[in-house]
């Protein structure tokens, strides 16, 4: 690694990892190998982290009742998580213990509270223990021993309102993975927010293509000129987004504590309060807020919107005071609402990347969540979901969301999304190409791709 690494990360790393032997290794921390996107030997090495890794599963909502299930898939692997009685989650490897048959598909629930083989009738209680073997006499007595026809389970930890498994039994726990970055995630009450929308898509390219184009803001301008209020090139300050804060584990996000920096190197401060032709911070933020809601609602609503608008039309340029005001004015919306806000917190993130693949934007109440897997055997296609969250008003009832429901948006309507989606492909379609040999990144501006790639080769050198 270059000496870039202490500054792109802003942290010093205590394990000195040898990456030698990891295939198409990173070298120079700015500079990625494009076959890392699309080679078959590194799709296979990457393949074994999949089992060590934490990943978000489900969301709750998805088994809110004791005995609701849902089936995960990750590669090849197919994992139950299953309502407890008592509330908890369990996860099982999704085979019958007697021919392998699956005995949970996509999602639902095990009436009376057993898990049922549909080929033999073989059963298990919502804890996973077996309760009946069919004919067991025709069985041989050491071939069905209790211990081993009773499901194996995986690690299950239940936050920010998803449920995280683990295939690893000896993995760390969900909280030693992710103590950089939890304390950064907990304050937007994940906990609290259901799902008013879920989309699934299967796009051609890398699965790391697709989770990294929502790790920078560098592209904005360019991919989302509604955000950028429309401006061009360097009147819009790609460093404006504020600060992200990396750790070892790889994991990144926005420092919220951190001054954004509107400004264009050189240009002075009362320039860019006097010249209408320059946006001023409550303007770019009316853009930001404007276009998530309309074009993905999520990560805002359309009471935020409202009240931005109507801040706007009261106070004259260069808008002081904007954002105390503003979020008077949203908790005052919320309460009336009989929404719930999380409490104000100088340390929370509104924007995350979460290694290895958990991703959003968050704000007050809202949040716009993202995930991509692998494809199980083609590394230039992936799974990718996007998750609409928001915390509702007190007392609403539970409803267990539904891929691309009757009452979400249509994928076609979700236009912000479809900006980013559009160059993912084309991405991988560049990354193939014989003439490019490495993806070349920004330390200031792309910081979290350059912090996870070298987390994931430091992952890839322990199980080579």
């Amino acid at each position: 690694m270059t000496s870039v690494q202490e500054h792109a990360a802003g942290t010093t790393f205590d394990e000195v990892v040898d990456t030698s032997k990891v295939p198409f290794r990173v070298e120079n921390e700015l500079l990625i190998p494009t076959e890392r996107y699309y080679h078959e030997t590194f799709f296979e090495a990457e393949k074994k982290l999949w089992k060590k890794w934490w990943q978000h599963a489900c969301h709750e909502t998805e088994i809110p009742r004791p005995g609701d299930f849902t089936e995960y898939q990750i590669l090849d692997q197919s994992i139950v998580l299953v309502r407890q009685q008592d509330g908890s989650v369990r996860g099982f490897h999704n085979a019958c213990r007697h021919r392998g048959t699956a005995l949970a598909c996509g999602s639902g629930t095990f009436r009376r509270g057993e898990m049922v083989c549909p080929f033999h009738g073989w059963r298990w209680n919502l804890a996973g223990k077996n309760t009946y073997v069919y004919a067991k006499d025709g069985f041989r007595d050491d071939t069905v021993e209790q211990d081993d026809i009773d499901l194996p389970e995986v690690q299950v930890a239940l936050r920010w309102g998803f449920v995280w498994i683990n295939l690893d039994p000896h993995a760390p726990s969900l909280e030693e993975s992710t103590h950089g970055i939890g304390a950064a995630l907990d304050p937007n009450d994940f906990e609290r927010m259901h799902v008013n929308w879920w989309h699934q898509v299967e796009f051609d390219a890398n699965w790391k293509v697709a989770q990294e184009a929502f790790f920078e803001a560098y592209h904005v301008m360019q991919a989302h000129p509604e955000m950028a209020c429309f401006l061009k090139n360097e009147d819009f300050n790609a460093l404006s987004y504020g600060h992200y804060r990396t750790d070892p584990q790889g994991h990144g996000w926005a420092d919220m504590r951190a001054p954004r920096r509107f400004v264009r190197p050189g240009q002075p401060l009362q320039f860019r309060k006097t010249d209408p032709a320059v946006k001023t911070e409550a303007e770019l933020f009316y853009a930001s807020a404007k276009a998530m809601w309309e074009g993905s609602q999520a990560q805002t609503n359309a009471h935020y919107v409202a009240i931005i608008e109507q801040l706007l039309e009261e106070l004259p340029r260069p808008h002081d005071g904007f954002f105390p005001e503003f979020g008077k004015r949203v908790y005052r919306n919320a309460a009336e609402r009989g929404v719930r806000l999380p409490a104000p917190n100088p340390d929370v993130t509104g924007h995350f990347a979460m290694y290895p693949n958990f991703t959003g934007v968050s704000l007050l109440g809202c949040a716009l969540v993202y995930r991509s897997r692998p494809h199980p055997s083609d590394p230039n296609k992936c799974i990718y979901d996007f998750w609409g969250l928001e915390i509702p008003p007190e007392g609403t009832p539970v409803r267990r969301p539904k891929i691309a429901a009757d009452d979400a948006p249509t994928w076609d309507e979700l236009w912000f999304v479809q900006q980013d989606a559009s160059n993912i492909e084309r991405m991988q379609t560049g990354l193939r190409t014989s003439g490019l040999k490495h993806i070349r990144l920004g330390v200031d501006v792309e910081q979290m791709i350059i912090n996870w790639h070298r987390a994931l080769d430091r992952e890839l050198a322990k199980v080579l």
